[in-house]
């Protein structure tokens, strides 16, 4: 029995070092500089997305969709059909190591360095979020058009990306802890403390994501586990410690290397890696800010616009809450322009500004129609002439502040005689 037991751990062991090496790989290959890690990248996805399909498609038979286009989701059929093989391929991986290598001396080589492998790729893993929130381009501001959406017609995920979005403060907080986690992962003497806070903090992520919706379940779910790994090998240590209040001896840490060449080597490399990919990291999320972040440049029509008079064929509409072509109110948002009838229907589109002709293009994006007009831009009003097809439409807007509304205004306060509860 006790055989059995050894055999099947042994077993578990291999099923895990080979399952997360596929489902890491190619890092740190994605890292190497001039497209190198770009292309490699891309050959590993393309492989997977021709086995996957090759697999569940030809050979199982599946009829369903699998769509395998990127869209920022991490929970795709696509994505659960590729655990299930590269799990199938640990299954069959395992079971042959087991065979070959009885006498576990290969296994007892590439442990360690499996263990390495998963330790950085959770420290990268922690940096890179990390970083993307200490400059804070992850979570961006309630937008304009949040602003007059109605609280129930956001989305569990945008519930939860306006609440990050909001405060700086504490973008920056979340991120420095993960920060922290990542840069405490790369040393092992301080290995355990950084698995402990990385843990803490991926399960708190996991289960917002579980909570809100957040297509990144499986991604979250995965670096859970590879703390708990991490801090697998001071489990008893830790429940001496934290629990059984019994003293924990300190770990004894061996070099890798026995040759002090080799030694040498290994912490040069270590170095650069470290130096190299934290500093491609940090240049990325701070120039981010100017190109995507809440730094970059604003739209030059940026605002919110409600509809005063509307003048079609010079015949002045009535603002009727029935009406389905009478504007109400016009949006140039950071990345998206919308209108807002009367009647609550809200057209996204395209605008396109001719700041030095004062012109803008308004194309609807489930419209074949295209408004083309004059503007004119003073104090606090805006006026658009122009036409639709071979109507002659003439709107005059007065422009809102979108720090009026109380959510933006409100701000910080040490003191509060009552709960701004509302």
């Amino acid at each position: 029995m006790k055989r059995i037991f050894n055999n099947f751990t042994f077993w578990g062991t291999l099923f895990l070092i080979s399952y997360f090496f596929l489902y890491i790989f190619p890092f740190p290959l994605e890292w190497l500089p001039f497209k190198v890690g770009e292309s490699i990248s891309s050959y590993v996805d393309k492989f997977w997305q021709w086995l996957v399909l090759l697999l569940v498609k030809d050979g199982v038979g599946y009829q369903g969709d699998i769509a395998i286009r990127v869209n920022g989701s991490g929970d795709t059929s696509y994505h659960f059909f590729k655990l299930l093989v590269q799990g199938v391929i640990s299954v069959i991986i395992a079971t042959i190591w087991l065979i070959l290598d009885r006498a576990k001396d290969f296994f007892e080589r590439i442990k360690k360095f499996a263990a390495v492998y998963i330790r950085y790729y959770l420290a990268f893993t922690m940096l890179t979020y990390g970083l993307a929130k200490v400059f804070p381009n992850q979570f961006w501001e309630p937008g304009l058009t949040d602003m007059l959406r109605p609280f129930g017609e956001i989305s569990p995920m945008g519930l939860l990306w306006k609440f990050m979005g909001y405060s700086v403060p504490y973008i920056i907080f979340t991120g420095v802890m993960e920060v922290m986690a990542g840069v405490l992962l790369f040393f092992r003497k301080t290995t355990r403390l950084g698995a402990i806070l990385a843990f803490g903090i991926m399960l708190n992520v996991f289960v917002l994501n579980m909570s809100y919706d957040v297509p990144v379940k499986l991604f979250s779910f995965h670096l859970v586990i590879l703390s708990i790994i991490i801090l697998s090998k001071d489990i008893t240590g830790l429940l001496n410690f934290f629990v059984l209040n019994k003293p924990v001896p300190a770990n004894k840490i061996e070099p890798y290397f026995k040759n002090r060449r080799y030694v040498k080597l290994g912490l040069f490399v270590k170095g650069f890696v470290i130096l190299f990919i934290t500093s491609v990291m940090v240049t990325n999320n701070y120039s981010n800010q100017w190109k995507h972040g809440r730094k970059a440049e604003m739209p030059s029509l940026y605002g919110i616009y409600e509809v005063e008079t509307f003048v079609v064929n010079n015949d002045t509409i009535e603002p009727l809450l029935t009406d389905k072509n009478r504007w109400r109110r016009f949006i140039v948002d950071r990345y998206s322009s919308n209108i807002t009838k009367m009647n609550g229907d809200i057209l996204y589109a395209e605008s396109v500004v001719d700041t030095a002709n004062t012109t803008i293009q308004i194309k609807p994006f489930k419209e074949p129609s295209t408004f083309n007009f004059q503007y004119e831009l003073r104090d606090s009003v805006l006026v658009f002439t122009g036409t639709k097809g071979k109507d002659s439409i003439r709107i005059d807007f007065k422009i809102k502040d979108k720090n009026e509304y109380y959510l933006m205004k409100r701000g910080f306060h040490w003191i509060n005689e009552f709960p701004n509860n509302r």
